[in-house]
């Protein structure tokens, strides 16, 4: 049988910390071993707890969960941290940060037991709802240049 999956969840609000425990845990091969309300907290509990993967928040006071990210990465490189978060507008500077996840909150439970797992392998894993938003903005994004283009001819 495979090890349990080690997870730290980092999020300023403790109702969002305490539901990912309870909705985590119900899986057998998934051990919350630590929780942190800020940076300083999750840093602490990388050192201390080796998690295999960060579920974390990037809205945070002090320290947001970006810049949080990078730290972690620059002193476990082989972490595996995914970023749960409302906003869909800093997927680059996360991904550039080092997380190998992007997730919005609203995702549904089987997702997200299926991105901590397929993170921890290895993959990244982003949200679908903002691949496609991504998707559309881009597409919309080249119509817009190509019309810019052919009315100058």
């Amino acid at each position: 049988m495979e090890k349990d999956i080690r997870i730290l969840v980092v999020d300023d609000h403790q109702v969002v910390r305490e539901g990912l425990r309870r909705l985590l845990e119900l899986e057998a091969d998934l051990k919350v071993v630590g929780e942190a309300a800020n940076a300083k907290e999750a840093l602490n509990q990388v050192e201390l707890l080796s998690p295999e993967v960060i579920l974390m928040d990037i809205k945070m006071p002090e320290m947001d969960g970006i810049e949080l990210a990078r730290r972690v990465k620059q002193k476990y490189p082989s972490s595996n941290i995914i970023m749960l978060t409302l906003y869909d507008e800093y997927l680059t500077q996360a991904m550039e940060a080092g997380a190998k996840g992007y997730l919005v909150k609203d995702i549904k439970r089987e997702e997200l037991i299926q991105a901590i797992r397929q993170v921890h392998r290895g993959q990244v894993v982003i949200s679908e709802s903002i691949i496609s938003k991504t998707q559309f903005e881009h597409e919309d994004k080249d119509g817009k240049e190509a019309e810019e283009g052919s009315s100058k001819m």
